[in-house]
């Protein structure tokens, strides 16, 4: 077999920065108060030299216990583990508080070293990418699953300068209230009460999704979605993993012409009803509506497409039909595999400073006989679901468990849970027909052009 690892790379210098090692450590014991600013920064590990490594963990055992911190208190630590002798005694130490004039740069030595040790990290994990990938037996999704692993929790140990003076956030707050339309500062969904509610899908926000199988999820998330991108000229970009992207546009221009779903997907449309698809293709196509059917889509791949389209064009919204079925790595368990995808969504709502829809499927526990409404501990296989979402939203369709003819175009948005505001019981018409979710009161469904005929 060919060997595909370049042999020149074995001559080059391991990322690392012995002197911000030097002066960094120097300046700790120095002066053991920078330890506030670079504890969050660095671990034993981000230290490239082992006896650095070891003077760290020291140093780090007195600031938590609370002892004074300095020439002797550290020597005597590193004599009673062993280790004086090892990192060079005394004497060390006396050179790493001699090469120091000042602590006022600990905290940007430490950026220095954590960064040595991000790149040091992703070459060792290149490394092993590389040596799994010639294994005869190598099966490629297992090596892409735990590549992706391992540079997503790099990726949550990377420090970004987020610390900013409040009077930032009151100039972005006071801009924002100033540019305000009709009390909706975030996406609108087209739904009056929830968007009343909500004020707008706000940035940043994760919001779940949740209902069993044939609820209407995919429905309402299209309508939504819809609504977002064509009546309201916003960027949305829908990630489906069950369905195909020709199904979802039947499905939108069932919903938005009014015709029978089943006629559009069969082709049998009459006069009137193809007067109404077409008239409603001109709309669409304008709109900035993107959508991704892979269905094999990671977690990594997912925040690369997102981001390089918000570079690209701008982005208002996502939403990833459906969470459960994302590809996962290595994890030892679904619950945590799950919980890091959860987790994921969340760091790149904040990252993208956008909102993210992501649907789940509930647990059968929420079909038990005498259970009227769905609960927040329903939301299958992960507890992390509930814990990193902002808002979590039930679809509910009485006809669904009753099978009544008057429950038929019955339905509710259930907004159980609500970080930056109140819950509430959303009431919606359903039209299973046409495939969507419309607004329920009568002043609503006149101004859409929607006739229920005798459903009020």
């Amino acid at each position: 077999m060919a060997d595909f690892i370049d042999s020149s790379s074995a001559q080059r210098q391991v990322p690392q920065n012995i002197d911000a090692e030097v002066n960094l450590l120097g300046a700790l014991i120095q002066d053991a108060e920078g330890f506030t600013e670079i504890l969050a920064i660095l671990d034993e590990e981000s230290f490239y030299l082992e006896k650095h490594q070891i003077i760290w963990k020291a140093l780090t055992h007195l600031y938590r216990q609370g002892t004074l911190i300095d020439l002797v208190t550290l020597a005597t630590t590193l004599e009673s583990q062993g280790k004086l002798q090892f990192i060079g005694g005394k004497e060390y130490l006396f050179n790493l508080i001699e090469s120091v004039a000042s602590s006022a740069n600990v905290l940007w030595h430490a950026q220095i070293i954590h960064s040595k040790y991000i790149l040091r990290k992703l070459i060792s994990n290149s490394n092993e990418t590389i040596r799994a990938a010639q294994d005869p037996a190598a099966s490629p999704d297992d090596i892409l699953q735990e590549s992706e692993r391992q540079i997503f929790s790099l990726a949550e140990k990377q420090v970004r300068d987020s610390m900013r003076p409040i009077e930032t956030h009151i100039s972005s707050l006071l801009t924002k209230l100033k540019d305000r339309r009709d009390g909706i500062t975030g996406c609108p969904t087209g739904f009056t009460e929830l968007d009343s509610l909500t004020n707008g899908l706000q940035p940043s926000d994760l919001i779940i999704l949740a209902g069993r199988p044939g609820m209407g999820k995919t429905a309402f998330a299209l309508s939504l979605a819809s609504n977002a991108a064509i009546n309201f000229g916003r960027q949305v970009a829908f990630f489906s993993l069950e369905m195909d992207g020709e199904q979802l546009v039947q499905r939108i221009l069932a919903s938005r012409a009014q015709v029978n779903m089943s006629n559009i997907r069969s082709g049998h449309l009459s006069k009137d009803d193809k007067q109404r698809v077409y008239a409603q293709v001109q709309p669409i196509i304008e709109s900035k509506f993107f959508v991704d059917d892979n269905s094999d889509l990671g977690i990594m791949e997912l925040m690369s497409k997102t981001r390089s389209l918000k570079r690209k064009s701008g982005l208002d919204l996502v939403i990833v039909d459906y969470l459960q079925l994302m590809k996962t790595g290595k994890e030892e368990n679904r619950a945590v595999a799950i919980g890091a995808i959860s987790r994921g969504l969340k760091i790149l709502a904040k990252d993208l400073r956008v909102p993210i829809i992501a649907l789940a499927q509930l647990s059968r526990k929420a079909e038990e006989k005498g259970r009227e409404r769905p609960q927040l501990s329903d939301l299958r296989e992960s507890g992390s679901i509930e814990q990193d979402a902002d808002m979590v939203w039930f679809v509910e369709r009485p006809a669904y468990r009753t099978h009544a003819e008057e429950d038929k175009y019955k339905a509710q948005l259930l907004v159980a849970k609500h970080r930056n505001g109140s819950v509430a019981d959303i009431d919606l018409v359903f039209k299973p027909e046409f495939t969507t979710f419309y607004n329920a009161s009568p002043e609503d469904l006149m101004d859409q052009g929607n006739d229920f005929g005798d459903f009020e």
